[in-house]
């Protein structure tokens, strides 16, 4: 399971059988990967109060990597490693107003999630640019194989997450 946490709030986990746990207090942002072995997992996450709990959550479903490479981002500076596994890399990306990510190359097939949104321009080789009002929560599949470009072309930070499957 791979998960990003768009809106935070206390809450607990609760497994059958068991007493309910207080889940750590998360920000906005946070991401994380736990794997889950070839048994059963069911849970259910409670809400604490009446404000909002939004989590994105991706199932990694098939039972080993594909085989696909990953790409590295190393050399593309707003880009941050967050989760590198034997079945997925993460990616935090933050853009100021104005700010661009060079160019990447999508190495596996992937997932992009919205954290903070705002208008973000995608550049694609051959392809008119095309602009995303985005908003947190939204997420999308990634192709790999893909070349793009971002560019913060609003007035709002944007932060994202994007993951690649290995």
């Amino acid at each position: 399971l791979f998960y990003v946490v768009i809106r935070p709030n206390p809450s607990v986990s609760e497994r059958p059988g068991r007493p309910p746990v207080p889940l750590p207090a998360p920000v906005a942002g946070t991401a994380g990967y736990s794997p889950v072995d070839g048994g059963r997992r069911v849970h259910r996450v409670i809400n604490g109060d009446r404000n909002n709990l939004q989590i994105i959550v991706v199932e990694l479903r098939r039972a080993s990597p594909s085989g696909h490479p990953v790409s590295s981002r190393e050399t593309v500076p707003p880009y941050v490693q967050i989760i590198d596994t034997p079945r997925l890399r993460a990616w935090r990306l933050i853009l100021e107003p104005g700010q661009s990510a060079p160019a990447i190359v999508q190495g596996g097939d992937g997932v992009r999630v919205v954290v903070r949104g705002g208008l973000l321009t995608t550049t694609m080789p051959g392809l008119p640019d095309q602009t995303l009002a985005l908003e947190p929560g939204n997420f999308a599949v990634q192709d790999r194989g893909a070349t793009r470009a971002l560019r913060n072309s609003g007035s709002e930070t944007i932060e994202i997450v994007e993951l690649e499957l290995k």
